[in-house]
């Protein structure tokens, strides 16, 4: 900024989700009462959690004419995998058995996941992998919550700890075990690995060997960016393969990050009601993961401008499918993108006009899509001991005498 204020925009967020003290009043002295205290505070955070907790965040423009879509930390361009291998010396919540029901809440990133449940031990082995895509706000944080399961009852606290995402080292991995806090005994095993988000597999020594090894020589390997995007997730999805824990869910192998602008030549409808303008609800997602929204249609036209990110396990054979209806879930049209047709595009981007299909008018849609392989760095040891860069080398065939 070379004018006053040397500040462009002032941007607030928790870097991990807030501890609340609450206390109610009046009538809602109700929920004082245990167990109902624990459902609001937990609701309470979860809603802060999707406002204000990062990645979330709230930018306030400071300098007049800045555009904050010039803030580099809109887009989750950081990727980490999460292994959560095991505890021990867990406390023990069942009185009768001197055990627990041990399963394990991954918080970070904006997203949650968690671990099966094992029950009455200890000392349980999960083995399960997550992983979790977090932008360049600083001081962010990984939180595990280990929790025993009583079923209809109300879950207990085995104790928690986290992890400073500046903790991982930038080209490599930690793995660690970790003491649980507010607990008097147990400690959690984990390993927390950086990926790289890959659009130019030319740009890698392995997959350049890779590309020899398939006949390409010298210039001409320019030629092939859109076939090495093909072998690049081969490759990927042979690694996760061989690298993934029996029982293990299938590992994400590339990151479908979908930006979707506005729309045209929608249908024109004017509501009884209030004399509002129609809606125009938007149901994007990538199998089960799918996101809801919604915008007025004014002239025919709406505006979204929402930023989605989806974990791909297969670029292979997944497709994008977006679904737009009005307010009373009356279809507008859809769009079907198999994800295959990003892995022969430049830089594995699509920014486009899209038309929607099943549609009486010339309805479209302008969505950005960017498909990003997820791949370790070179020196990031696998579980068997190898390195990536020896996964990616080609075999050496030796001919018989």
């Amino acid at each position: 900024m070379e004018d006053s204020p040397i500040f462009g925009a002032l941007t607030v967020y928790f870097p991990h989700r807030p501890v609340l003290e609450l206390q109610w009043t009046g009538f809602a002295h109700l929920l004082n009462i245990p167990g109902l205290q624990t459902l609001s505070e937990k609701e309470l955070v979860n809603q802060i959690g999707q406002i204000i907790v990062a990645p979330q965040h709230f930018s306030h423009p400071l300098a007049a004419r800045f555009d904050l879509a010039k803030l580099q930390f809109l887009e989750p361009w950081n990727a980490l995998r999460i292994r959560v291998i095991e505890a021990k010396n867990l406390v023990a919540k069942e009185i009768l058995t001197k055990s627990s029901n041990p399963y394990v809440v991954i918080c970070g990133g904006g997203t949650t996941a968690k671990t099966r449940v094992i029950h009455k031990n200890l000392n349980p082995k999960w083995n399960e992998t997550f992983e979790i895509l977090y932008s360049d706000l600083p001081d962010q944080e990984i939180e595990f919550n280990l929790i025993s399961d009583k079923g209809v009852k109300i879950n207990q606290q085995l104790g928690s700890c986290r992890i400073r995402i500046k903790e991982v080292p930038e080209r490599g991995f930690i793995d660690k075990w970790i003491d649980l806090e507010n607990v008097k005994s147990g400690q959690l095993h984990i390993k927390v690995t950086r990926l790289r988000l890959l659009s130019d597999p030319t740009q890698l020594e392995e997959v350049k060997s890779l590309f020899l090894y398939a006949g390409c020589r010298g210039n001409t390997l320019e030629c092939f960016v859109g076939a090495s995007n093909f072998f690049l997730v081969f490759q990927v999805l042979k690694v996760n393969e061989q690298s993934r824990p029996k029982r293990d869910n299938e590992i994400a192998s590339a990151v479908l990050y979908t930006y979707i602008e506005k729309g045209r030549g929608l249908p024109v409808l004017q509501m009884k009601k209030d004399n509002l303008k129609a809606l125009a609800v938007v149901q994007v997602g990538v199998e089960d993961n799918v996101k809801k929204f919604g915008s007025r249609i004014n002239n025919g036209e709406a505006e979204w401008k929402k930023r989605f990110q989806f974990l791909i396990r297969n670029p292979l054979n997944e497709e994008l499918k977006l679904k737009v209806h009005n307010e009373h879930n009356k279809p507008i049209g859809s769009i079907t993108v198999r994800l295959s047709r990003l892995l022969a595009a430049s830089e594995m981007t699509l920014q486009d006009w899209l038309p929607l299909e099943s549609t009486e008018q010339n309805s479209e849609i302008r969505v950005k899509l960017q498909l990003r392989i997820l791949t370790p760095d070179v020196g990031a040891p696998s579980p068997q001991g190898k390195t990536k860069a020896q996964f990616f080398k080609p075999r050496t065939k030796v001919k018989k005498r």
